[in-house]
């Protein structure tokens, strides 16, 4: 997620971004549905096909990572996996760094896949069968390709162990305890080209689209991509949709889920046996990015600001009793 200050919509900043891809004027009212967090996400049209806009702050790190994420978008299509399709800018490029009266942004432009999110649907046994299936399928691609420069769950881990010793007081040790326990786990765990590689780390019914039409699956926003062993995606998809579907058994999610995974990609069952410390991995990445954004503070915040930091704080007061309880 974004530091707090950006995210709120202007609608000036992703205007003047736009203007760097052809787009129809009159669908200038579809920005109102913008949706921000790791980035910032405005919708348009062009030759009444829909399109969505991506920008967020620019740095050198980030940069090389979104190219690495459009060159395997790429790579996917290329494979016949339905993802978002990278969209060439009125002058032939992907990805923009722009300068702003905001500061400097990296931009880039998608072709909306087709259907709905899986989110927005009934559940039943054939959707879920078929995300296992997709996320199968994309793992299978994922590790026959070797392009990506994206941060490792290593990197996440030493970076989580600096914000800790540097910035935390009352969670430190809990905190800290916890990445000690997650990295020499990690550690002890078969990690080869089949197992380990480029994860989509947000496969949940929302980055998943269904078109009734054609009974075919779609996969966006690859935003939050990390390096990792492959079951981090099983288990953080398969949390995700017990959340969203919170009626149906969690056992039968999981078999459902699985068996469509296997159909494309073998499964290393001694991983599925650590489905928790995967949780504890995701909750600690979670865990620290949220203290990030809300670490800045200023006098007579909106309401909009005030009230989404409640939202996140008490995100954060939850980890840290579920990190509590682990110790």
């Amino acid at each position: 997620m974004l530091k707090l200050r950006y995210l709120f919509d202007n609608r000036d900043l992703a205007l003047m971004l736009l203007n760097n891809w052809n787009y129809d004027k009159k669908s200038l009212n579809m920005l109102k549905y913008f949706r921000i967090s790791a980035n910032a996400i405005y919708p348009y049209k062009h030759n009444e096909e829909i399109y969505v806009l991506r920008f967020l702050p620019w740095n050198k790190n980030i940069e090389t990572e979104m190219n690495t994420e459009i060159n395997f978008l790429h790579y996917l299509r290329k494979n016949e996996l339905n993802v978002l399709e990278p969209v060439l800018s009125k002058d032939g490029k992907y990805l923009l760094k722009k300068i702003t009266p905001w500061g400097e942004y990296l931009v880039c432009s998608f072709k909306r896949v087709a259907g709905e999110q899986i989110s927005e649907l009934e559940y039943n046994d054939d959707i879920i069968y078929g995300m296992g299936k997709t996320l199968g399928k994309f793992h299978k691609l994922s590790s026959k390709y070797t392009g990506y420069q994206k941060e490792s769950c290593f990197d996440i881990l030493d970076n989580a162990e600096v914000y800790a010793k540097k910035k935390l007081k009352k969670e430190k040790m809990v905190v800290l305890n916890q990445i000690d326990r997650v990295r020499n786990i990690f550690k002890d765990l078969s990690q080869n080209v089949s197992n380990f590689g480029l994860v989509h780390y947000d496969f949940e019914p929302d980055n998943v689209f269904y078109d009734e039409e054609t009974k075919k699956l779609s996969i966006i926003d690859f935003g939050s991509s990390i390096i990792h062993w492959y079951t981090m995606d099983i288990e953080q998809s398969i949390n995700s949709i017990k959340a969203e579907f919170s009626h149906i058994d969690y056992e039968r999610i999981k078999t459902i889920f699985l068996n469509g995974y296997k159909t494309e990609y073998h499964i290393q069952e001694n991983e599925l046996e650590l489905f928790p410390v995967f949780r504890c991995f995701d909750e600690l990445r979670s865990y620290i990015n949220l203290k990030d954004v809300v670490e800045e503070a200023w006098d007579n915040e909106p309401k909009w600001m005030v009230d989404l930091r409640k939202k996140i704080n008490n995100k954060i007061l939850k980890i840290e009793n579920n990190m509590n309880k682990v110790v």
